[in-house]
Parts: structure tokens; C-alpha cells; sequence
């Protein structure tokens, strides 16, 4: 399972950039600025999937695993989808 943990995903994602040479677009607090949720922690979020008539709502959870912030360089929010790059 994966593990969301907010001190080890920024210092994954920080140590990821800088092993790479790439540029570290995530906030450094984590909290995404337009949002304001932090991008390390889980939000669970549901969606009603209007093409199956009485399918009922599909739960799903958004955020940044401490696995993915080691392994991929994040340039947006995982919540709002709001970019970091521009």
C-alpha cells in the first residue's frame, strides 16, 4: 500500500530534483497555493459516472504518495490540478 506521510514526500521530492537536475516546482511547505491543501496529504474526492444510468458514485483518493514523490518529478497540484509551471 502506499504510504502518504507529508515529511518524507517533500524530502523524496527534493531529493528527486536534486539527484535529476531538475527543478523543484512543488511548494516547499507542501500546501498548494491555490487550493491551499497540501499536496503529500490524501483527499478523498467521488464522482457520479453519467454514462452508466444507475452506476452508483465512484470514490477515489487525490494526493502525492511518498513512492511518487521519489520517483516523479511533481509540477502540479494533485487536488485542483493547478500547475506549478507557469
Amino acid at each position: 500500500m502506499s504510504e502518504f506521510n507529508v515529511l518524507k514526500s517533500r524530502a523524496a521530492q527534493e531529493e528527486y530534483c536534486k539527484e535529476n537536475g531538475l527543478p523543484h516546482f512543488a511548494p516547499g511547505s507542501g500546501r498548494c497555493w491555490n487550493c491551499s491543501k497540501n499536496i503529500y496529504e490524501p483527499n478523498e474526492k467521488e464522482r457520479t459516472l453519467f454514462w452508466e444510468e444507475g452506476k452508483p458514485t465512484e470514490k477515489y483518493t487525490t494526493g502525492i504518495t511518498v513512492e511518487k514523490a521519489a520517483s516523479e518529478l511533481i509540477t502540479g497540484c494533485p487536488h485542483c490540478n493547478r500547475t506549478y509551471c507557469d
